[in-house]
């Protein structure tokens, strides 16, 4: 489910916050409740203040949230120190609406630094959002990389 933009939909009014957080979970629920339990259900936040919300994205009972990361530094994983999260969780290792692809080295970095925040177990690697904006060469080099710095995590997690 991309972007169910909870955050961004909370009324003006922080007294009405509390309901329309309920009806947020309930109608992503709803819209997830008809799969199998081999389904894997999966959403994605963007550019979101987390600590405001975290309550109903735990709520969600989503088995994956993925999350923009890279152009918030880290901060929005505070929320995680805070509030806890059991799920599995992909932070962005890296800004798509740069043209800059990045390295191995520097989304190894990365990896390493969320494991602060998220067991490895639980960590996923994946960009910030979607790749619609970048060219199909420096896309496919980026996502290789991206993959080599998954395998080496899985290798590194298996020993």
């Amino acid at each position: 489910v991309d972007e169910p933009a909870i955050r961004e939909g909370l009324p003006l009014r922080k007294a009405d916050y509390a309901a329309y957080l309920e009806w947020s979970v309930d109608v992503f629920r709803l819209a997830t409740t008809g799969v199998t339990n081999q389904t894997q259900i999966h959403t994605h936040f963007c550019y979101s203040d987390f600590n405001e919300i975290f309550t109903a994205i735990q709520n969600l009972d989503a088995d994956v949230i993925t999350i923009e990361n890279s152009k918030s530094d880290l901060k929005l994983l505070g929320a995680l120190e805070t509030h806890g999260y059991a799920a599995e969780i992909g932070p962005g290792l890296y800004d798509i609406h740069s043209p800059r692809v990045p390295s191995v080295e520097e989304m190894t970095a990365r990896f390493a630094a969320l494991q602060k925040y998220i067991p490895a177990e639980n960590l996923w690697a994946n960009p910030d959002c979607g790749l619609k904006t970048r060219g199909w060469p420096e896309v496919k080099e980026s996502l290789e990389n991206l993959v080599a710095v998954a395998v080496n995590a899985r290798r590194q997690h298996q020993a």
